[in-house]
């Protein structure tokens, strides 16, 4: 028998992979079962199966099925003996290939099905020449293909699933009884053990489908786009079946095959394009599900479409003619021949050619080319914008519109600067706000009076600036002075001079602690200030004995009052040692070296519950690891990850706030071993018990 599937291998390749994807996750999750579904009708009762596992679908089509049906009520009463027969008759296995010849002809499906069970090959590769472990690799592969192609093609038309052994009509049913139809497998089990499964249901058990949802459409690059809800109807539907009317009474099927989700995607939704018989015509649309026995859901709610021939041609500026300082008349030109597709013009303004551009006039007539704009700014630049009737749109290139100016630029604000010991200066100061705005000049003098000098040759163009003067000079200070300029080279008014006083390089002496306490979690400290006259501030500086960070130290505390030589630690954790230390700033902003250190360990506290539910993902396609916990957050300050490896010890890696139920680790080596300790800090200072886990990766 000479099948298609040559032809309908190309059709249907995209189902195939998504197929052959759901069904390898479905093997992982529960393997060699038979899944049933059951759908009534008046007088008659639909039954369709299918199993989960290649293998178990190979040995089934030799094997077959075995239907089994009880009567379990009758007219609302449970039989006391129920009714076991098998209406199987022998078994159900797939009908001999002369049976499918005429089928086939005319129902694509049936074609796919039956090359899928007696099709002579689905390899990939046919090379003979391959080693015998690449042809066992390809005859697994061949067997994926034939089982994911079969359930394809059985899950979208119900007839074909009864000429596959996969689906079953029983007749013989009545309304007032109630039936449990137990589904069995005729492999021998020394071959193969197969879970049985069966479905409760009675004549009068009759679903009413359910209508399908949120369905709409839109007009995007000369196409219908229509959009409807899949996911949620998964369990109701196979596929959908796209219907169009020209007057909104009379429909018609738009595709061929049923329409489907050919992909695992993160929306819930499907999509189909259409491409449109007749532009400025209206056209409604509706959708009709299709279940697992072809039965139909009622249709959708229509919806209304309208395309437009898109806009192709641009607008283009053809003249500008300033009219006076603050106003500007723009003439632009456009197509003729695609005038009737416009719905109106829009003019944009913009401060930067690069943009971004604002509406400034809208709703402009599509018969208008000329229009006046007001006020202007130093720089301005325009685009005029096409709108066609179906929400497309075209934009001209943008021309640049410069009144006559002569006004300088604001005076420079915010110069400041700092001078190190080398006598290198930085300054810096704010930005200027002018869009003409061209550069800055930067001028320097060393006495009060003295006459300032540029120090620049080309404008600065960025808010910052590198000087160098002579530190050993007899010169306390040194004064600085900014100017702006704009593209027509108009000079502000200087800036406010800055004074710089030359730094000293005598650091001061430090202070010494005077006293020290721990009471109630708190560390209370007391010292006496450094004696130098150019003091500034008294820093106290705080690091965890054990850390083992390079730089572990961090400031908790600074006073720039003299008087006040004392502080109270309140933000540590009981159970810790701490290390203190004490530094001295200069008003040149030298710092002392720092004072003796003293060391004072924090009673501990009892160790509370941690982290619960523990548990690690490994995705080595994607490349990272996924762990997951249960916390309750009450109380938490937050949570701490550390890592090692075998190289690497114990280090804190990551801080993740109480809240967080799960992280995802991406700084990862192939091959190595990771092992993740979990710890929680609460708002008393309290920690958890530390909690570890190993990944392979």
């Amino acid at each position: 028998m000479i099948l298609r599937f040559h032809i309908l291998y190309t059709i249907f390749f995209f189902c195939f992979v998504n197929s052959v994807l759901a069904q390898k996750k479905d093997d992982q999750e529960s393997s060699k079962k038979i899944i049933v579904k059951a759908f009534a009708k008046p007088d008659t009762i639909l039954l369709r199966w299918a199993v989960t596992d290649k293998y178990a679908w190979k040995y089934s089509n030799q094997y077959g099925f075995v239907v089994e049906r009880t009567t379990v009520l009758r007219d609302g009463k449970p039989l006391l003996n129920p009714e076991k027969i098998i209406i199987s008759g022998d078994t159900i296995k797939p009908r001999p290939v002369e049976d499918w010849k005429d089928f086939v002809e005319k129902n694509d499906m049936a074609a796919i099905a039956a090359q899928a069970i007696y099709g002579e090959s689905f390899q990939v590769n046919n090379n003979e020449n391959e080693n015998e472990l690449l042809k066992v690799f390809y005859e697994s592969e061949e067997l994926d293909q034939r089982f994911s192609f079969s359930l394809f093609a059985i899950d979208q038309d119900f007839e074909v699933a009864q000429y596959a052994g996969l689906g079953y009509i029983d007749t013989n049913v009545k309304e007032n009884e109630k039936y449990i139809y137990n589904i069995k497998s005729a492999i021998p089990k020394k071959r193969m053990d197969i879970e049985p499964s069966g479905v409760y249901i009675s004549p009068k058990d009759i679903e009413e489908l359910p209508k399908p949802m949120d369905f709409f459409g839109y007009f995007f690059k000369n196409s219908f786009v229509l959009v409807w809800e899949y996911d949620q109807l998964l369990p109701f539907y196979t596929g959908y079946n796209l219907e169009r009317s020209e007057d909104g009474k009379i429909f018609k099927k738009v595709n061929e095959v049923p329409i489907t989700k050919l992909a695992d995607t993160p929306y819930s939704g499907v999509s189909y394009t259409d491409s449109i018989p007749e532009f400025r015509k209206k056209y409604w649309y509706r959708i009709v599900g299709i279940n697992y026995f072809g039965e139909k859901s009622p249709s959708s709610n229509p919806v209304e479409l309208i395309g437009f021939k898109e806009i192709r041609t641009e607008p283009v500026f053809s003249s500008t003619n300033i009219i006076s300082e603050k106003e500007v008349e723009l003439e632009w030109t456009f197509s003729k021949e695609e005038q009737w597709k416009l719905k109106k013009f829009e003019l944009l303004r913009a401060e930067k050619a690069v943009g971004p551009y604002k509406s400034v006039i809208d709703s402009i007539s599509p018969e208008q080319n000329k229009i006046s704009y007001s006020p202007l700014s130093d720089i301005n630049y325009f685009k005029v914008k096409a709108h066609g009737k179906n929400q497309d749109f075209k934009e001209s290139p943008p021309t640049m519109i410069q009144p006559i100016d002569s006004i300088p630029p604001n005076k420079p604000q915010g110069l400041n600067g700092v001078i190190d010991t080398l006598g290198i200066v930085t300054l810096t100061w704010n930005k200027n706000t002018e869009f003409d705005l061209k550069g800055y000049d930067i001028l320097r003098a060393y006495r009060k009076g003295q006459e300032f000098t540029k120090l620049n040759k080309a404008n600065l163009i960025n808010e910052s600036y590198i000087d160098s003067i002579d530190i050993t000079s007899f010169d306390k200070a040194v004064y600085y002075r900014l100017i702006a300029l704009d593209n027509r080279y108009n000079e502000s008014i200087p800036s406010d001079t800055l004074v710089l006083v030359k730094p000293d390089r005598v650091p001061p002496t430090s202070p010494v602690f005077k006293t020290y306490e721990i009471k109630d979690g708190k560390v209370a400290l007391s010292w006496i200030n450094s004696s130098v006259d150019d003091w500034n501030s008294t820093v106290v500086y705080r690091a965890e004995a054990n850390d083992t960070l390079i730089n572990p130290w961090k400031k908790v505390f600074e006073t720039k009052i003299d008087s006040v030589t004392n502080f109270i630690d309140d933000k540590t954790n009981s159970g810790k040692k701490y290390n203190y230390t004490l530094i001295t700033v200069d008003q040149s902003g030298l710092e002392s070296p720092p004072s003796p250190m003293i060391t004072l360990d924090l009673p501990g506290k009892l160790v509370k519950p941690g982290v619960k539910g523990l548990y690690a993902t490994v995705d080595r396609e994607n490349k990272f690891i996924q762990l997951t916990w249960r916390l309750n957050p009450e109380k938490v300050v937050e949570l701490q990850i550390y890592r090692k490896t075998a190289e690497v010890p114990f280090t804190l890696y990551k801080r993740i706030a109480p809240s967080e139920r799960g992280w995802i680790d991406q700084n990862l080596v192939p091959n190595t071993t990771y092992t993740y300790a979990f710890k929680v800090i609460f708002d008393d200072g309290s920690i958890s018990e530390w909690k570890e886990i190993e990944i392979v990766y």
